[in-house]
């Protein structure tokens, strides 16, 4: 970047979505088939990996995995609405987890990518501490009922 001034540059962030199938009707249901089938038992979770290059050019790869339904037509009414609700809440709680891998790839790059292993680990330690302090989401709303 011609002209820019140092921290200007901004890291490349890709995003994947993944998804694995669900396809129970009831709550007690669909919290049984997340937890079976769920990356690392989790409702959800997200991957996030910096990279950054002797030049210190950073890259963040961000992968999100979620629950995805079949048919949701077949749930009840209530249990639809609850299951809308925990996913879309769900969502929002893991794009937390992906703006600590964004937040630790402007870091290591206005520390012109000194320190980056310490940098990772420290937000590595915050998604720890964002799953704690929010019972993995369930203080912001990723619940079932």
């Amino acid at each position: 970047m011609l002209g820019a001034g140092a921290g200007a540059a901004k890291p490349k962030v890709s995003v994947k979505n993944k998804t694995y199938e669900v396809d129970a009707t009831s709550v007690q249901g669909l919290k049984q088939q997340m937890k079976q089938r769920g990356p690392n038992g989790y409702w959800a979770y997200t991957d996030w990996y910096v990279r950054w290059s002797g030049s210190c050019a950073l890259s963040v790869e961000i992968t999100y995995t979620m629950p995805k339904h079949k048919n949701e037509g077949k749930m009840d009414a209530a249990t639809r609405k609850s299951w809308k609700a925990m996913v879309s809440a769900l969502k929002a709680h893991e794009e937390k987890h992906g703006a600590h891998g964004v937040q630790a790839a402007r870091e290591i790059e206005q520390t012109r990518c000194a320190n980056g292993d310490a940098v990772i680990k420290k937000w590595n330690k915050q998604d720890e501490v964002l799953d704690k302090r929010t019972r993995h989401g369930a203080t912001e709303g990723v619940v079932l009922n």
